[in-house]
C-alpha cells in the first residue's frame, strides 16, 4: 500500500494567521474607501428616515380623509332627517355643507379609498342639489381611476341617476344603458340592481310605457324591504293611467 507523504509547512506558513490577514485587508479597504462608505451609510440612513416619515404621513392623511368622509356622511344624514321634519331651508344648507366637504375630500385623496367613497357621497348630494354637470364629470374621473368593484357599481348607479335627471336626449339613452348594465351585477350587488330596476321603471313611465314601468318596479320592489313614498306615487300613477279609457 502506497502512503502519501504529507507536505510539511514552512516556518513562514506556520506563522500566517488567515483570520488576522482578512481583518487587516478589511481594515485597509475601509480606510481606503472611508469617504464612500460614510456617504453610503448616510444615504441609507436618510432613506430609512424618509420612508418612515412618508408612511407616517400617509397614515395621517388616510385618517384625515376618513374623518372628513364620516363628517360629510353625517351632514348628509342630518339633511335627510331635517328634510323629513319639514325644514327644507336648513336641509339644503346641511346638504350643501356635505357636498362641499365630500368634494374637497375626493379632490385631495383621489387614490385613497375614503376619497373615492367621498366622491360617491358628493354625487348623492350633488344630484339632490341639481349639480348634474359637476357630478357627471367627477364620476367620470372616479371610474377612469379603476376603483374597487363596490365603489365602481355605486358610481355607475349615481352616474345613471345624474344623467336621468339632466334629461337630455343622449342623457336618457346613456342612463338606460347604465341601468341595464348594472343588472349584470344583481347577484353580487342586489340593492344596486334593485335601484337600477327602479331607474328603468322611471324611464319607462316617463315614456308612457306603463306595462314596462310596472314590470321593472315590481321586480325592484321584490328585491327591497321597503317601498318609498315615491314608489307608491309611481304605482298610483300607473294605476290611474291604466284605468283611463283608450
Amino acid at each position: 500500500m502506497v502512503h502519501r507523504t504529507r507536505k510539511r509547512l514552512t516556518k513562514t506558513e506556520l506563522k500566517r494567521d488567515p483570520v488576522a490577514e482578512n481583518l487587516e485587508k478589511a481594515w485597509n479597504f475601509c480606510r481606503e474607501h472611508l469617504k464612500a462608505l460614510s456617504i453610503t451609510l448616510v444615504v441609507v440612513a436618510v432613506g430609512i428616515v424618509a420612508i418612515q416619515a412618508a408612511v407616517r404621513t400617509s397614515h395621517r392623511q388616510n385618517e384625515d380623509a376618513m374623518a372628513r368622509y364620516l363628517m360629510a356622511d353625517m351632514l348628509y344624514e342630518q339633511a335627510e332627517q331635517v328634510a323629513m321634519s319639514g325644514q327644507p331651508q336648513q336641509a339644503s344648507q346641511l346638504l350643501g355643507q356635505s357636498y362641499t366637504l365630500a368634494t374637497q375630500t375626493w379632490e385631495q385623496n383621489q387614490n385613497r379609498i375614503w376619497g373615492r367613497r367621498a366622491c360617491v357621497l358628493s354625487a348623492k348630494a350633488g344630484i339632490l342639489l341639481g349639480r348634474y354637470d359637476e357630478v357627471i364629470t367627477r364620476l367620470q374621473q372616479l371610474m377612469s381611476s379603476r376603483p374597487q368593484q363596490q365603489i365602481e357599481v355605486s358610481a355607475r348607479l349615481h352616474m345613471a341617476v345624474a344623467l336621468e335627471n339632466r334629461a337630455g336626449s343622449e342623457d336618457l339613452l346613456n342612463a338606460r344603458d347604465n341601468y341595464t348594465a348594472l343588472l349584470a351585477d344583481s347577484a353580487d350587488f342586489p340593492l344596486i340592481a334593485a335601484e337600477a330596476m327602479g331607474g328603468l321603471a322611471r324611464l319607462s313611465l316617463a315614456e308612457s310605457d306603463i306595462p314596462s314601468a310596472r314590470a321593472w318596479l315590481e321586480r325592484s320592489l321584490a328585491m327591497k324591504a321597503d317601498t318609498t313614498d315615491f314608489e307608491e306615487y309611481m304605482l298610483a300613477r300607473m294605476d290611474w293611467a291604466e284605468g283611463q279609457p283608450e
